[in-house]
């Protein structure tokens, strides 16, 4: 399985399938879910393309330690047996868990292999280094990507394919975002907004009203969320670390504040202070020495 690439899922049937099991009560057999899922009046006459899509959302949902298959029967895993039918966004968490896993990345530095989340945890490791501000294309990426990575590395966006999948698996695990004005292009546009991944993260650590040190809080968001600029995998894919506060995460937690779920402080006797990027702040930085968590989880 390479994410990237056929024949693995995408996360909208897989999600499909889970939220079917999830309303059979997490365990359901396989063909008779097959047959209920993919009627034929779905795509009639392509009953190949019915099952295939079927069976990838099955597999790759298996891969990711979603899903069991015994006995001909498909089974949820107790992490996915925790979700509602409505819980989308927890879905998204569990991706996001499940890519990132350091089990699945194993090898991430020493070879090109590609197969688990490798490729696409690379792509997301080096998307997220360039400007959150600045939408990009299939063709700016093809072109940024040269010599980014170490030579014994194939590029991990290298045509309309993978870019697309990498358009649909991006956002689905909160690590990138389409750009909300229109930019005058055509074809997919995406920016390095980490946003949702950061909010999710955070407020899963942090209850409502904690207050935290600035310093501690960007180390723990890169520890769970390695593929950022000075997370690991970034540090393992040696690609380039800032020296403030990555203009993703930078972004997100500015967004943070501004929708209201945290707030920054800058007390006299803060410990250490970190430096956001802030296109708006005169110096271009924002310095901020302690975050307060505003809303919860569930807020």
């Amino acid at each position: 399985m390479t994410l990237l690439n056929d024949p693995a899922s995408l996360p909208s049937p897989m999600w499909a399938v889970t939220r079917f099991l999830l309303s059979a009560g997490g365990r359901f057999p396989a063909e008779d879910a097959r047959a209920l899922l993919c009627p034929p009046s779905l795509l009639p006459g392509r009953q190949t393309d019915r099952d295939n899509t079927f069976t990838w959302a099955v597999r790759t949902l298996r891969d990711l330690g979603l899903v069991a298959t015994d006995d001909d029967h498909l089974t949820l895993t107790p992490p996915a047996r925790q979700l509602t039918v409505e819980d989308v966004a927890g879905f998204s968490d569990l991706l996001r868990v499940a890519v990132l896993d350091a089990d699945r990345n194993a090898g991430l530095r020493e070879d090109s292999n590609q197969t688990g989340p490798k490729d696409l945890v690379r792509a997301l490791s080096w998307f997220l280094t360039l400007d959150a501000y600045t939408p990009f294309g299939l063709g700016d990426v093809t072109r940024l990507q040269e010599g980014a990575l170490a030579s014994h590395f194939p590029n991990p966006i290298v045509n309309d394919t993978r870019w697309s999948r990498f358009g649909f698996w991006g956002p689905a695990l909160g690590l990138v975002a389409q750009p909300v004005l229109d930019t005058g292009r055509t074809g997919l546009m995406l920016v390095a907004d980490c946003t949702a991944a950061v909010r999710r993260t955070m407020l899963a650590i942090w209850a409502k009203g904690d207050q935290v040190d600035a310093e501690d809080a960007v180390d723990r968001i890169l520890e769970e969320l390695p593929v950022l600029p000075g997370g690991l995998y970034s540090r393992l894919l040696d690609l380039p670390a800032p020296t403030n506060v990555a203009s993703c995460l930078s972004l997100a937690m500015l967004r943070g504040e501004a929708e209201g779920w945290l707030s920054f402080g800058s007390p006299s006797d803060a410990s250490r202070e970190v430096l956001l990027a802030d296109p708006d702040a005169v110096s271009g930085t924002r310095q901020v020495g302690v975050i307060t968590i505003s809303r919860g989880l569930d807020d």
